[in-house]
């Protein structure tokens, strides 16, 4: 079952997006939220860091909370686990999907996913286009006792959407690491670079909120085109 305050995270997502708050620049107090949604206060002060990890808001003690603007969305944030489709909101992005069937998670990927070798895994190798220009190659271990189906048109889309959607994870939380290495000739012609130039690439393990591995992935971006973005709260 989703968590109620990620679901009011993204209702309230969804109505920033949608220009809802345009006028006002701000969202509506935790009491008027409390009450059009009617949970605690907890539950909304969740919700709201959501948002304000998301970047859509920043709060201001005694004043309230406020829209962030909207031009430093298109970059890929570290802070978000949801994927391209909603880091790059105003680019056209397409998925060739060059991959995908059911394997057995050898000793180095039981390991890494804390999981029994012989674990049936889905092996996902994606091609992602971002206005037209091939943008990143997105190689994806999914374990199959926690997402069951996968398949080219559910790939093509936003996995993530379909996981929170459709599967209703409660994903928590993510280790991401970060390192440049050169390309190889294959993904160079993917990408269309050179062989040996740079790639950004990022790792991820991410975490059900009970602590269960579910994913792993490994994303090798154009080294021109990717530009990442980190929120910091100084507190």
């Amino acid at each position: 079952m989703a968590v109620k305050y990620k679901e009011i995270a993204d209702c309230l997502e969804r109505e920033i997006r949608d220009g809802k708050f345009d006028k006002t620049k701000k969202l509506p107090t935790e009491e008027e939220l409390m009450k059009n949604f009617e949970v605690s206060r907890n539950t909304i002060r969740k919700a709201i860091n959501q948002l304000v990890n998301r970047g859509y808001i920043y709060q201001v003690q005694g004043s309230g909370m406020f829209l962030r603007e909207k031009s430093v969305t298109d970059y890929i944030n570290l802070g978000s686990l949801r994927g391209l489709t909603k880091d790059l909101t105003s680019k056209i992005i397409e998925t060739k999907i060059l991959d995908l069937h059911v394997i057995e998670a050898d000793e180095v990927k039981s390991k890494q996913m804390r999981c029994e070798a012989g674990t049936k895994l889905y092996y996902i190798k994606r091609l992602r286009i971002v206005d037209k220009e091939p943008f990143s190659i997105e190689i994806s271990y999914f374990k199959k006792d926690i997402v069951p189906y996968l398949n080219e048109d559910i790939a093509s889309s936003s996995i993530y959407r379909y996981l929170i959607e459709d599967l209703k994870l409660n994903i928590g939380f993510a280790d991401k690491v970060i390192n440049c290495e050169k390309i190889d000739e294959a993904s160079a012609r993917l990408l269309h670079v050179n062989p040996a130039d740079p790639a950004l690439i990022i790792e991820n393990t991410v975490f059900l909120t009970n602590g269960t591995i579910f994913e792993l992935s490994n994303s090798l971006f154009h080294y021109q085109k990717a530009k990442i973005l980190n929120r910091i709260n100084f507190k």
